[in-house]
């Protein structure tokens, strides 16, 4: 009884085997049709090595256009190569009043700090956490700092 329950498996047959063969085949042929007919026709395939030159603008030009910086910055000084970077160098004609200090301004410190928060009516207890957090000290530290600020302006 078993086995009549058995289902009969379905035969596989040469079906898709043969239907893959004729794709590749017909693949093959089309292929080789389609270079045939652009070898005919004379038409440059994509993959060749040819000179880009005839018909591609070029976007860069390969000669330098830096001679002429004589001309542009003779009153701003002159151009120099140093260490592969072109610079300027300035020789005359600075004006003192014109030129900026960059140098970076000392960092204030814990008292100035203290005496500034003071002045602008910051409270009291947020002056201690701001000078505790900014200056890693402690609050007896910060106290401190505030009680000297406050005793030299009452002299002052």
């Amino acid at each position: 009884m078993i086995t009549l329950a058995e289902a009969a498996e379905s035969q596989r047959g040469w079906g898709g085997p043969v239907a893959m063969l004729i794709a590749v085949v017909a693949f093959l042929v089309f292929a080789g049709l389609h270079y045939w007919w652009q070898e005919r026709q004379g038409l440059p395939s994509p993959t060749e090595d040819g000179d880009t030159d005839t018909g591609v603008n070029a976007q860069v030009s390969s000669v330098s256009d830096t001679d002429d910086t004589e001309r542009d910055t003779s009153p701003w000084g002159r151009i120099v190569n140093r260490g592969g970077r072109r610079i300027r160098v300035y020789d005359t004609g600075r004006d003192g009043e014109l030129d900026l200090d960059l140098a970076e301004p000392e960092p204030e410190t814990l008292e100035q700090a203290v005496d500034r928060m003071d002045r602008q009516g910051v409270q009291y207890m947020e002056i201690v956490r701001q000078v505790m957090d900014r200056f890693e000290v402690s609050e007896a530290t910060a106290k401190r700092a505030i009680r000297e600020s406050r005793r030299a302006r009452s002299a002052a």
